[in-house]
């Protein structure tokens, strides 16, 4: 009776140890935000005010989890890295403040709780690929057009292809920071469309 206490005991003991165990080494989920450091500006500066619009993604990239790419056809969601905030809005937010760093802009970004502010020019930008893949190589793909507030028609429009390589797979941290460099570069162009 007694041994066949001991042995019971001994089996809760291990699972619990096993149950500890297995969870202590569970990784923590990180959360991340596009964007580069950028140099102080008064929202005040720039004459000329730009609002870029909700920012069309596919669906596929439409998710909180940071997508890679095996082999070209495997679409890969990380299991602890995810946007801090719908990469629609994100998209958005990167560009309006790579927009309003150009010191004769004052750039807004899509938000659902606030309206469209009073503005000269509209961005519209349709993301086609924003990821990372196996071969270490980041690519932004997108299309985005410039119109003016008053009209639906482009002044000025273009398709941008934008890579990046060596990257780490798995580095999700240089996976954003190659992101959010291509999306400054997108930005840049944009502003001299309209600076233009």
């Amino acid at each position: 009776m007694k041994l066949h206490y001991y042995f019971r005991t001994f089996g809760v003991a291990s699972a619990v140890a096993l149950f500890f165990g297995c969870a202590a080494r569970e990784p923590l989920t990180s959360f991340y935000v596009l964007g580069q450091p950028q140099k102080a500006r008064s929202m005040s500066g720039g004459s000329t005010v730009v609002y870029v619009n909700r920012v069309e993604v596919p669906t596929y990239l439409a998710k909180t989890s940071l997508v890679t790419m095996k082999g070209g056809i495997e679409v890969q969601y990380s299991a602890t890295a995810r946007w801090a905030e719908p990469l629609d809005q994100g998209i958005s937010r990167a560009v309006a403040g790579a927009l309003s760093q150009n010191s004769r802009l004052r750039a807004y970004s899509f938000s659902p709780a606030a309206p469209p502010p009073s503005r000269n020019y509209d961005v519209r930008i349709r993301i086609e690929k924003f990821e990372g893949n196996d071969d270490g190589e980041v690519t932004l793909q997108a299309r985005w057009e410039v119109t003016t507030a008053d009209s639906s028609e482009a002044i000025a429009s273009r398709k941008v292809v934008l890579r990046r390589s060596g990257w780490q797979p798995g580095d999700h941290a240089g996976l954003v920071r190659l992101l959010s460099q291509e999306i400054s570069e997108m930005s840049r162009q944009i502003a001299r469309s309209i600076a233009g």
